[in-house]
């Protein structure tokens, strides 16, 4: 009978090494800013190789491989450390004057409408944010009964992707249209929630793809709304809700969340995955988030709507602080 440290003989160690050699590299993208879509794609991949070294430490463990199992423990004590953040939640009790405000893509305006209001009416939202709505998906939201409950809108629907509507519970003022054409982005409009304790400006996020001939406006958009961001005033109330899709594995989005707070991660919600929904390929990513300053997070979560391909989110935002 072999002895356990002979297990699986030297292909066994071969495939481990070749496991090493292959994640390391991986999770060290996550600090590589780069516009070349190939790179911004592997490093959506980030999470799930932490998983992948979870897996080489117990087998070469088992199987008594030292030396791998030694840099196996270095390398998941890296991605230990980048997930603590996000299971570790800051929250602070819900109060009346909570504000909650939920972003849906519809898929070019395919998404299921009832659903839509569904989610809505279950999370009392005060503030959704439409993206890839086109003029159909509007008139069956209205069918489906959005109108009586969030009455203000600001924005435009179009026929493609770049359809961008701010419906509201609470009076607002559009304050910039985002229709500017910029290749950099969707229509990204701006607006000012009035509430009783102050207002809250609110911008719609809905970022291009980083594809292959398409990166380098991609990271050339996150840069945009980084200055965009640092042009806001220091003491005004600022959510900016939408499709980023980007993620916390790309320092080009790690710069627009500085000194702004991630709804999700602040809520301990952990692996967070919106993307792709409904297809062969199981979510791997957070492509979506609510990011805030200037409020605190109650809560926040995902929802599944039906007839698209992201997971619509939400977050209940407190207007004061603990």
């Amino acid at each position: 009978m072999p002895r356990v440290k002979n297990f699986g003989g030297k292909l066994l160690t071969v495939l481990l090494w070749a496991g090493v050699l292959v994640a390391a590299p991986l999770i060290g993208l996550r600090w590589v800013d780069s516009s070349i879509g190939m790179v911004v794609v592997l490093q959506t991949m980030v999470p799930v190789a932490a998983f992948g070294v979870a897996g080489l430490l117990l087998v070469a463990v088992v199987a008594r491989r030292w030396r791998v199992a030694v840099v196996a423990v270095a390398l998941f004590s890296v991605c230990a450390l980048l997930a603590v953040p996000s299971v570790l939640g800051h929250t602070v009790p819900s109060g009346r004057g909570d504000l909650v405000v939920m972003s849906a893509n519809l898929d070019f305006g395919g998404a299921d409408a009832p659903s839509v209001v569904t989610a809505v009416r279950a999370h009392r939202v005060d503030v959704l944010v439409l993206l890839e709505i086109t003029p159909d998906a509007v008139e069956r939201l209205t069918l489906a009964g959005l109108d009586p409950l969030l009455p203000e809108s600001a924005g435009v629907s179009r026929p493609d992707a770049g359809g961008t509507i701010i419906r509201s519970r609470i009076p607002l003022t559009l304050l910039d249209s985002g229709l500017g054409g910029s290749p950099l982005a969707f229509n990204e409009p701006v607006v000012s929630i009035h509430r009783p304790d102050g207002d809250v400006v609110l911008r719609a996020i809905h970022s291009p793809p980083p594809t292959p001939s398409g990166a380098a406006d991609w990271r050339s958009g996150l840069a945009h709304l980084q200055a965009w961001r640092e042009r806001q005033p220091a003491g005004q109330p600022l959510v900016m809700a939408g499709d980023f899709n980007s993620s916390q594995t790309h320092p080009g989005f790690r710069k627009v969340v500085d000194r702004m707070t991630d709804a999700h991660r602040a809520a301990g919600q952990g692996w967070v995955r919106t993307w792709p929904i409904g297809s062969r390929v199981p979510p791997l990513i957070q492509l979506d988030h609510v990011l805030m300053r200037g409020l605190e997070v109650v809560d926040a979560g995902t929802v599944t709507i039906a007839d698209t391909d992201h997971r619509a989110i939400w977050a209940r935002l407190s207007p004061h602080r603990p």
